[in-house]
């Protein structure tokens, strides 16, 4: 396979966004899982949503970060995970509106922007699990 700049800059920007919410949900674990949860409860606390629905969502964001995370580095299943990863911003980008944080639905658009670009060059990603299961 001949290198390709398209190939390489996609491959790069998927690996990168992958470490990154891999990072963000591996951290989240162990002592630290206990003290998310409490403050994702504590910042929603005043948000028009079931504090239940609240509670099971924090518990649910650092496996599929770490999970989503790891699959984007891999290359495995890339459409399914991008569009995972961008339904899961999407949701904490609603939350975020939701309690008005407007600084944090910031941040979030530069993600949803991040897994947008991922998905539109996916058919330039060449380096990645997917490809050599294909290649079989």
């Amino acid at each position: 396979m001949k290198l390709n700049h398209q190939d390489l800059a996609v491959s790069i920007l998927r690996i990168a966004l992958g470490i990154n919410i891999f990072l963000h949900g591996i951290v989240r674990f162990g002592p630290n899982y206990s003290k998310f949860i409490a403050w994702i409860t504590e910042t929603f606390k005043d948000a028009p949503l079931p504090a239940w629905s609240v509670q099971a969502f924090a518990y649910s964001i650092p496996p599929l970060e770490a999970i989503i995370g790891l699959l984007l580095i891999l290359g495995v299943f890339l459409m399914p995970t991008t569009i995972a990863g961008l339904a899961l911003m999407i949701m904490l980008m609603a939350g975020s509106c939701l309690i008005q944080n407007w600084e944090i639905v910031g941040i979030q658009m530069i993600y949803i922007l991040l897994y947008t670009v991922v998905l539109f060059f996916l058919n330039y990603n060449h380096y990645s699990f997917d490809v050599l299961v294909r290649k079989k």
